[in-house]
């Protein structure tokens, strides 16, 4: 688990995610690692426009806090990425679940009450020559798309 420092600094921009993802994915292709991928979003409920705007910081230092240290994270907007290195379908699978249980209760803040409504697409792959960055991507995009059809706080594992 992470520590409940500062999380600015342990969620990156879309580009160094990328630059990151690229360097992990290259590496488990060649050496047969598995290798999990969630594509997040979120919309935040908030009871006043202070704790609205408290909401990005309280969603980041809660998916941090039961996140791995070697989970590499991305923010842009209200989505999120996440690639889980080493970690098979049953990790990624169980992944899902806890952050599912972590963001279905509300946060109480000093600003006021904070809840957040989430969709996960999430995928997996054993790692080796197969595995591409696209088409991890892409069913982790695809998976979330099923995942909003699903409804809030719902996960879809492709």
């Amino acid at each position: 688990m992470r520590k409940m420092a500062s999380h600015d600094e342990e969620v990156y921009s879309s580009d160094v995610f990328r630059v990151l993802a690229d360097y992990e994915i290259s590496r488990s292709a060649r050496y047969p690692n598995p290798l999990g991928l969630l594509h997040i979003e979120m919309t935040p409920i908030a009871s006043n426009e202070n704790a609205l705007r408290a909401a990005p910081g309280i969603f980041k230092s809660a998916l941090n806090a039961h996140l791995r240290s070697v989970d590499i994270t991305s923010a842009a907007g209200s989505e999120y990425r996440i690639l889980l290195p080493s970690t098979n379908l049953i990790g990624t699978q169980t992944v899902c679940d806890r952050l599912i249980s972590v963001f279905k209760n509300k946060f109480e803040t000093e600003f006021g009450t904070v809840a957040f409504s989430i969709h996960i697409g999430a995928t997996s792959h054993n790692g080796g020559p197969a595995l591409t960055s696209e088409s991890l991507f892409l069913y982790a995009e695809m998976a979330l798309q099923e995942s909003k059809l699903k409804g809030s706080n719902t996960y879809v594992l492709s």
